[in-house]
């Protein structure tokens, strides 16, 4: 795979990393999700005892409902599913107009895009730092940052 389809599976057309997304269907929260509740088969049956000794361990459901939703990895990616952030129109603007990313666009950035502080400020800032290095070094600088 080149490094422009690499950075378009793994980029959103708004600069956000889907590959480290938490829903991600191929990213490493699912990954780690999924094994975590695999080495943790049966546990559920000895948090109890374990709440005995810690506390924490009575929570031991809600952990586990919540890397259950984790290890689902339900998202398939910004340029093929829904975006997580609800009013966010900026998938369905980059079809219509036929651009990878926002700063492709000759009307960016917009008014458009359905992101609310401080997301929409880190839109404007990750296109531009696109426009101004270029995408696949800006792909390779957003493996080495945090996502959250």
């Amino acid at each position: 795979m080149d490094e422009m389809s690499e950075a378009r599976r793994d980029l959103a057309p708004c600069g956000l990393s889907c590959a480290r997304c938490l829903s991600f269907h191929e990213g490493p929260v699912r990954t780690h999700a999924a094994a975590l509740l695999e080495a943790l088969t049966n546990f559920e049956r000895h948090a109890p005892r374990f709440a005995a000794f810690d506390p924490v361990f009575a929570n031991y459901g809600q952990f586990r409902e919540m890397a259950a939703w984790f290890a689902q990895g339900r998202c398939t990616g910004c340029r093929t599913g829904q975006c997580l952030h609800g009013g966010c129109r900026v998938g369905g603007c980059a079809r219509s107009r036929k651009v990878d990313f926002c700063f492709e666009c000759p009307d960016f950035p917009c008014a458009e895009s359905g992101l609310e502080e401080p997301l929409r400020s880190r839109w404007i800032d990750m296109n531009r730092r696109m426009a101004e290095i270029g995408v696949a070094a800006f792909h390779a600088e957003s493996k080495g940052r945090p996502r959250y």
